[in-house]
Parts: structure tokens; sequence; C-alpha cells
């Protein structure tokens, strides 16, 4: 209600308000007209297109783009997926069984977001255990860890985080067993041969209390409620057109879309995860031969975020025995 003080200008207070709701009311429609038009105009990206070639394209706008099209949401949940990986009490340091020299793998670190948050955790617990932490942070990339190695510098993380040229699919440079944990943000959806990938990962990490955290979008499901439903029409046409006019680049955002409308569903994707069967090598004195186990993963947690848009699947590696008839 208007004051008596405020009478005069109270009227001119609501026609503004009313103006500004009617200004931004077309804009719903006018981001789904464009992202139509986006799709019948050009060409959808292949499967594969989420490369480090796609992303050297959008690298120097990147994260704010992110900002934008997450509504600022994003860095809250990387805190929430290196809280996973951490502990609240820092547990994956003060616990470990290597906590004098712990190390963590950042796969699709990008600009380095959850690397410079783990840097952090690692310094914070480091310090009061003793021990050196390290966090590698791998990409396809140069262009994303061009950006990302400005930020860690000016994180003043450079003894802690290290940022590299990698691919999740061939950890060649890093021995069996010797990770801690490993985290993939916003990246294995990228991965066309997803299965080679979690292998790789399950082979470099330690066998008995390591931790694999992959964060993820996925489109909510049909019985998702109303906030589900918006969330996934946000998918579909606001990141598309949106992206594009933000960033110059609308087939790259096309392919993001895309990516995340062709993800599996939580459910099919702990599928995944649990399904993996990675081949262990082993050597005697006439070389590598082959032996009756395999590494896979248990996902112990799912978290969902952001009404079923993002969920953080959070697993442990193990060694099992084939079962034969």
């Amino acid at each position: 209600m208007c004051s008596a003080k405020s009478k005069a200008t109270c009227p001119a207070a609501i026609s503004s308000g009313w103006f500004y709701f009617v200004a931004i009311l077309p804009l719903p429609l006018l981001l789904f007209l464009y992202s139509q038009l986006l799709r019948s105009t050009i060409a959808p990206p292949p499967a594969d297109h989420g490369t480090g070639s796609m992303f050297d394209i959008i690298a120097t706008r990147y994260d704010f783009i992110n900002r934008a099209l997450a509504l600022n949401l994003d860095m809250g949940w990387r805190h929430r997926l290196v809280s996973e990986v951490v502990g609240p009490e820092g547990e994956l340091f003060t616990q470990s069984a290597s906590n004098n020299n712990v190390k963590i793998l950042d796969l699709a670190t990008g600009t380095a977001d959850v690397a410079i948050l783990l840097g952090k955790a690692a310094a914070k617990y480091s310090s009061a255990t003793s021990s050196n932490a390290v966090v590698l942070g791998l990409d396809p990339s140069q262009n994303m860890l061009n950006v990302g190695k400005t930020k860690v510098k000016e994180s003043d993380l450079t003894n802690i985080v290290t940022l590299q040229l990698g691919d999740a699919r061939k950890l060649n440079a890093l021995e069996d067993n010797t990770i801690d944990a490993a985290t993939m943000s916003f990246g294995i959806r990228n991965v066309p041969e997803k299965e080679q990938a979690l292998c790789e990962i399950n082979r470099v990490l330690k066998k008995g209390g390591s931790k694999l955290a992959i964060m993820e979008f996925s489109e909510p499901g049909e019985d998702s409620g109303i906030m589900g439903s918006l969330a996934r029409a946000f998918i579909r046409h606001v990141i598309p057109s949106l992206g594009a006019l933000l960033s110059g680049a609308p087939r790259e955002y096309m392919h993001l879309q895309k990516s995340i409308q062709e993800f599996p569903s939580p459910s099919e994707f702990v599928k995944l995860i649990e399904g993996v069967k990675c081949p262990i090598k082993s050597y005697d004195e006439e070389g590598e031969v082959q032996i009756d186990t395999f590494g896979s993963f248990r996902v112990k947690e799912v978290v969902n975020l952001n009404f079923g848009s993002v969920q953080i699947y959070v697993a442990t590696p193990y060694l099992k025995t084939y079962v034969t008839e």
C-alpha cells in the first residue's frame, strides 16, 4: 500500500514495475524462437564435437557465459562437488593412508574452477597435517588451460595446482593406483567413449579408500514437477540461444544443449558406471598375462541439484572376479 507521504510517487512506481514486467515478458518467447531458428539454419554438430578445439573457440568468454547461463549457481555446485570429495572436515587429507602425499586428479578441468577449489582445500588441510597434497588438472583445450593457469597464479596456488593438456581416455602419463581422488565436472558427456575414460580413471585410482566424483547435467524427467519442466525448457531453448548470443558461437552452444539432451538419465548413468569391466594388466617372466579380475565402480551416492538438472555421482573403485559357469 502507498503511505500518505508516498501517494504522489506510488502510482509512478507501480507503473514503472508494470513497464519492466511487460518489457521482459516477450523475452522467453524470443529466446524460444531464436533457438528454433538456430536449429533450422545451422547443421547439428556431431556427437564428438565437444573436443578441445571446440572449447578453444569459446575459452576467453567461457567463465562469463557459464555464470550467465547457470544464473551464477554453478560455483555453488562446484563447491558441493569438492565437499563430496574432500569431506566436511578434510578427511581426504587427514584420514588418507597417503596423507603425506595426497594426489588429486581433475579431468576436463577447463578454466580450473574445480582444480582451484581443490587446491584451496589442499592448502588449508595440508598445512594442518604437514602433508604435500597436489592437484593435477587435465584438459584437451590449450586455450581453456591458458585461462586456468592465469587464475591459478592469481589464486597463489602454483605450488599445488598443475594444469596440463590431457585426455580422460588416455592417461598414459599416470601410473596405476597412484591417485587418491578424481573429479570431472561437466566433461563426461563430451567423451564419446565414456567406458574407456572410466576405465582409465579406474586404473589410476588407488583401490581401497579412493574416490571418484563426476558432476554432470541431465534433462529433468517428465515427472519432475513444474520446476523440473522449467529447467528442461531452459536447457532446450535458453541455453543454446543465449549462449549463441553471448559467445557468437551458435554451433558450440547447440552442441551443449544436444549433449545434455542425449546424456543418459541418472539411473542409466549409474548403470553405466557400475557396469564397466576394466581389464587389469599383470605380468610374469614371459610378459603380460590375462588374469581373472577386472576393475569397476560402486556408486555410493547420487546428489541431485537444481531441480534435477545437475547430478553429482560419487563412486569408489574396486576389483571384481569374473564369474564363469
